[in-house]
C-alpha cells in the first residue's frame, strides 16, 4: 500500500471503530437495564423444559446482534469516509505513529472476529443442549403417562438440576451430560463416569452433591424424608454401570428406564408426593437471585462460556 494513504486509511478506520465502539457500548447497556427490568417484574410461571438454556441462547442471540451492527457500522462508516471523507484535516504525524494506530486497529478488530466465532460455537452447543433438554422431555412421556410430575431446572444449593420427576417409587434428580467428542461409550463405576475410547473422565461430584442438597431441601421443606436418586444421562453413547443405588446410567433411548427402577426405601404416599409437587412446582417457577446465579453456574460448568465474551 502507498504510505501516502496510510494516514487517511488509519483515520478513517479509527472513526469507523469508535462509532461501532460507542453503539456497542451503548447497546450493551441497554440491554442490561431491559434485563434486570424485566428480572424485577418477572412472574412466576410453571417450569418449561430447557426455560434456563433457552435464556441463555436468547442472551447470546442479543450479543450477536450488537456485535454484529457493530461490525456493520464499522464496515459502513470507514466505506463511506474513504469515498466522501476529507483529507488532510489531521495531524502530521510520524509514519511510524500512523502505522502502530493501524496495527492496533487490527490487532482490535481480529478479538472483534474471534468473539464473534466463539460466540457463534457458544450459541451452537447452547442450542444442542437445548435441543437435547427437549428431546428428553418427549421421551418422558410414558412416565407422564403413569402419573409421574416433571419439574424443570430445580434450583438446588449452588446447583441446578435439569430436571426433577416425582413418582410413587421415588424422586428422581435427571441430568443431560454432553459427552466429549468422540465418545461412544461411558461408565459408571465407584461415582466416577468415563468415556470411551479414550477414558476421558467426567466429574459428576456437584451432580451428586445437588441430589443430596435438595433432598435435605425437600426433608426441611416437608417434614419428609426421602432419598433422591440421580440419572445421569448421556446422549449418543452405549452405557455401562455398576450396583449403584443412588446413581443410574442411561442415553436417550434408555431415558425413561427408571420407570421401573425399584429402591426400598424411595416410595412416597399420595399425601407426601403431593406436598413435594407443590413445593418443587413453586421452587422452580419463581428462582430467587442465589437460585439464578446457581443455574449461570452450573450450565456455565455444562458449557463453559467463551474466554474472550
Amino acid at each position: 500500500m502507498d504510505l501516502y494513504y496510510l494516514p487517511a486509511f488509519a483515520v478513517y478506520a479509527a472513526v469507523a471503530t469508535a462509532t461501532a465502539l460507542a453503539y456497542l457500548g451503548a447497546a450493551t447497556v441497554a440491554a442490561w437495564g431491559f434485563s434486570l427490568y424485566r428480572r424485577r417484574r418477572l412472574r412466576a410461571r410453571p417450569s418449561q423444559p430447557g426455560a434456563a438454556v433457552r435464556s441463555v441462547v436468547v442472551d447470546a442471540d442479543g450479543r450477536l446482534r450488537r456485535h454484529t451492527t457493530a461490525m456493520l457500522l464499522f464496515v459502513t462508516g470507514a466505506l463511506l469516509l474513504s469515498v466522501f471523507g476529507e483529507r488532510g484535516w489531521w495531524a502530521d504525524l510520524p509514519v511510524r505513529l500512523w502505522a502502530v494506530l493501524v496495527a492496533g486497529l487490527v490487532i482490535l478488530h481480529g478479538y472483534g472476529v474471534v468473539r464473534l466465532v466463539q460466540l457463534l460455537r457458544y450459541r451452537a452447543r447452547l442450542l444442542r443442549l437445548l435441543d437435547l433438554q427437549q428431546d428428553v422431555h418427549a421421551r418422558l412421556h410414558e412416565a407422564q403417562a403413569r402419573g409421574y410430575r416433571l419439574h424443570h431446572g430445580v434450583p438446588a444449593g449452588d446447583f441446578c438440576i435439569d430436571t426433577v420427576v416425582t413418582g410413587e417409587n421415588g424422586i428422581y434428580a435427571l441430568r443431560i451430560l454432553l459427552p466429549p467428542a468422540g465418545a461412544q461409550t461411558a461408565t459408571l463405576r465407584d461415582g466416577r463416569l468415563t468415556f470411551g475410547p479414550d477414558k476421558q473422565k467426567v466429574n459428576i461430584v456437584p451432580t451428586l452433591a445437588g441430589a443430596r442438597v435438595l433432598a435435605r431441601d425437600l426433608q426441611e421443606a416437608t417434614g419428609h424424608a426421602v432419598p433422591v436418586q440421580t440419572v445421569l444421562i448421556v446422549p449418543g453413547c452405549r452405557t455401562e454401570s455398576g450396583e449403584d443405588q443412588n446413581c443410574l446410567l442411561v442415553n436417550l433411548d434408555t431415558c425413561g428406564s427408571f420407570i421401573g427402577w425399584r429402591n426400598g426405601t424411595g416410595f412416597l404416599m399420595a399425601d407426601d408426593r403431593r406436598r413435594i409437587d407443590d413445593w418443587l412446582a413453586k421452587r422452580a417457577s419463581r428462582p430467587d437471585r442465589a437460585a439464578r446465579r446457581a443455574v449461570r453456574e452450573t450450565l456455565g460448568e455444562a458449557i463453559p462460556p467463551p474466554v474472550l465474551v
